[in-house]
């Protein structure tokens, strides 16, 4: 009988410990209210920094006319194409990278000729210069850097030339780099403008050769008058009436021969357009009114 008393015993002996244990678990950690988070212990050290304004980075200027670092010099190079490359198509993309000299339109920005012909103005160094309808043979490219006011920059490395193919290598366009010759940036071809003070400007640079009274001199012929140049001073014509002018540059050797080379002779044409001035209205009406007055 005692035996068969011993499971009840278990059974009332767990239904009275478990609910004593359980009690003295609660009780033994008390529910802790929640505390307001403290400035302090909010954020990770740090983090509480005040936040700073990115810092507004200026554009050079593009209308300077000089390197954005005035103390270093202005360096152009041709990246495409390269001396002596054979390109396979008659359109061929002048890449340039230009280095301490900030483009912009109408400003500062770059002029290529081709072989012997007028300048091809470029604004941007992010775009290539597109050269079209090339002929089969060999090609000369001049690149150099300009002013706003469209005059030849200063700096030694800011002109670069290389010589390339179009299909076939062959002499044609041969001028040897150690000859003498012209580039001749002003005026270009087509209309002409005369500046502020009505000049139209003569601007070039001569190579391998020494300009002076008794040395390399550039003769200039314009509408039957000439002009001998013993400096490379831009030179200025003003007064130049409307319409259309030819002007032949010629590099001359000490003896006023010319120099037998293809670059040492250039022409250009420009034209002068005619240029309507606007007329004040009021103007327009008193002469109407004096006009009658007369007729009267």
């Amino acid at each position: 009988m005692i035996l068969g008393m011993i499971p009840w015993i278990w059974v009332l002996c767990w239904l009275f410990l478990v609910p004593v244990a359980l009690r003295a678990q609660v009780e033994e950690e008390p529910v802790k209210r929640a505390e307001p988070a403290s400035e302090e212990g909010s954020h990770p050290p740090g983090e509480n920094e005040p936040i700073r304004k990115a810092e507004r980075v200026e554009k050079p200027r593009t209308d300077t006319g000089r390197g954005i670092l005035p103390d270093q010099p202005v360096v152009l190079k041709i990246e495409s194409p390269e001396e002596g490359q054979v390109m396979p198509w008659e359109t061929v993309d002048v890449f340039i990278r230009v280095q301490n000299y900030a483009l912009g339109e109408g400003g500062n920005r770059i002029r290529a000729i081709v072989d012997n012909g007028s300048p091809i103005e470029h604004d941007s160094d992010l775009k290539p210069i597109v050269l079209r309808g090339l002929s089969p043979g060999a090609h000369s490219l001049r690149v150099y850097a300009v002013k706003p006011d469209g005059k030849i920059l200063a700096d030694s490395g800011s002109e670069k030339r290389i010589n390339f193919y179009v299909r076939r290598r062959d002499f044609s366009n041969f001028q040897p780099e150690d000859h003498p010759y012209l580039t001749v940036n002003l005026p270009l071809d087509g209309m002409g403008f005369p500046d502020a003070d009505g000049k139209i400007w003569l601007d070039f640079r001569v190579h391998n050769a020494v300009l002076g009274k008794d040395k390399y001199r550039v003769k200039v012929q314009m509408n039957g008058v000439e002009t001998i140049l013993s400096s490379g001073v831009p030179y200025a014509w003003a007064g130049l009436e409307e319409g259309r002018h030819r002007m032949l540059i010629e590099l001359v050797d000490e003896e006023g021969d010319p120099v037998s080379e293809i670059f040492a002779r250039v022409e250009r044409t420009f034209e002068i357009p005619r240029i309507v001035k606007a007329v004040n209205p009021k103007e327009v009406d008193s002469a109407n009114l004096w006009l009658r007055k007369k007729q009267q």
